[in-house]
């Protein structure tokens, strides 16, 4: 069997889907890939899968990412932590990731950042793949749906600082939370940021570097500060 085959293989298995390579790999890039996701496999099954609430099949998980309070995490099979990905579950309502979810180098998912703000809850679909340094920052709820793509560098929030009192440090009035939802099939382009409070529809693409502020409705094309209405994927 040639070696992408054999990566292909692999892949259908453990994502539970076919998957179709056109690259052939010769046999020492095949040994360098299995060799890292074995190794992958041994720290996401012995250092990761023990501690979590619940989870389904093979957890990948490569060298330095970390997961605290992993009893309030539930998950599906596929899940693939990449070097030095954090999530810190800390939160009211817990965790709960679909299948074949991938958290990308360094990105950080934050439920709580300090005691006395304890995040609320997130819950992401299946498919899903969040790219390098991204951070969501959990404090209110967070929705994520199915098939979503991330850039890397892509922020999601669900706090605002209250600040309506001039004369008392804004640090100290506190935070008003709300719900972000990200639709499912979202393309979200490289360093856009999504405010708190913030529903996105099915099938929108984010253009690189927006700022969202405001409600977009579904198969919307939307980029700018603050971003605008670009077109409609279905007009």
């Amino acid at each position: 069997m040639k070696a992408y085959k054999i990566i292909e293989f692999f892949l259908s298995k453990v994502k539970k889907e076919k998957h179709v390579l056109s690259y052939p790999f010769s046999f020492g890039e095949l040994l360098t890939i299995l060799s890292d996701k074995g190794f992958s496999v041994i720290r996401g099954m012995i250092f990761i899968k023990p501690f979590l609430k619940q989870s389904k099949g093979v957890i990948f998980a490569e060298k330095g990412a970390k997961i605290q309070f992993g009893h309030k995490i539930k998950t599906g099979s596929g899940l693939n932590l990449m070097k030095h990905s954090y999530i810190n579950a800390l939160s009211y309502d817990g965790v709960e990731i679909g299948n074949n979810f991938t958290l990308g180098k360094y990105a950080i998912i934050e439920c709580t950042g300090v005691l006395r703000n304890v995040g609320s809850s997130i819950k992401i679909g299946d498919n899903v793949g969040i790219n390098h340094y991204c951070f969501i920052g959990v404090r209110g709820d967070i929705e994520i749906g199915d098939n979503v793509i991330f850039g890397p560098r892509v922020n999601i929030f669900s706090e605002n600082h209250n600040y309506e009192t001039i004369d008392i440090p804004i640090k100290h009035q506190g935070v008003t939370k709300g719900k972000t939802k990200i639709g499912s099939d979202v393309w979200i382009g490289a360093n856009v940021s999504i405010m708190s409070g913030v529903t996105i529809g099915d099938g929108c693409i984010i253009a690189a570097g927006a700022v969202v502020t405001k409600d977009i409705p579904a198969y919307s094309i939307i980029g700018g500060v603050p971003a605008k209405l670009i077109k409609s994927r279905n007009s």
